[in-house]
C-alpha cells in the first residue's frame, strides 16, 4: 500500500522540520513548502492526500491560498487542514466558506492533528 503524502506548508523551518519527522515517524510521506506561492504547482505536480496549511506566512496568508486553489482547475483536490492561532469563530468559518476541510488551533496537542489526518485521509480513500 502506498504511503499517504501529505504537503506541510509553512514559512517556519523549524515547525516544517518537526511536522516532517511527525508524519515521517507515523509512517506519512510529507512533502514541505516554505513558500505559499508555491502551493498551486505542488498540488498539481505531486498531488498531495491531504494539505496542512498555516494561516499567517509573509507571501500569502491561508485564506489567500485556499481562494487561490478553489479558482484552479485542478484534477486533484486535497482537504486542507488550515493552521491558526486565531481562535475567532467568524475567521474559522471564513477558512471553512475558503475551502478549509478542518481548522487546528495552535499550538495543538500532536494526537489531535494525527486524528484530524486519519480521519481526512480515511474519508478521502483510506490510506
Amino acid at each position: 500500500m502506498a504511503k499517504a503524502k501529505i504537503l506541510i506548508v509553512d514559512d517556519d523551518p523549524g515547525i516544517l522540520v518537526m511536522l516532517r519527522l511527525m508524519l515521517r515517524l507515523e509512517g506519512y510521506e510529507p512533502l514541505t513548502c516554505e513558500d505559499a506561492g508555491e502551493v498551486v504547482n505542488m498540488v498539481s505536480q505531486d498531488k498531495p492526500d491531504l494539505v496542512l496549511l498555516d494561516a499567517m506566512m509573509p507571501q500569502f496568508d491561508g485564506l489567500t491560498v485556499l481562494s487561490m486553489l478553489k479558482a484552479e482547475d485542478l484534477p486533484h483536490r486535497p482537504p486542507v487542514i488550515l493552521f491558526t492561532g486565531n481562535v475567532d469563530e467568524g475567521y474559522i468559518n471564513r477558512a471553512l466558506e475558503a475551502g478549509a476541510r478542518g481548522v487546528l488551533i495552535k499550538p495543538f496537542v500532536k494526537e489531535d492533528l494525527l486524528d484530524k489526518i486519519r480521519g481526512f485521509l480515511k474519508t478521502a480513500g483510506g490510506k
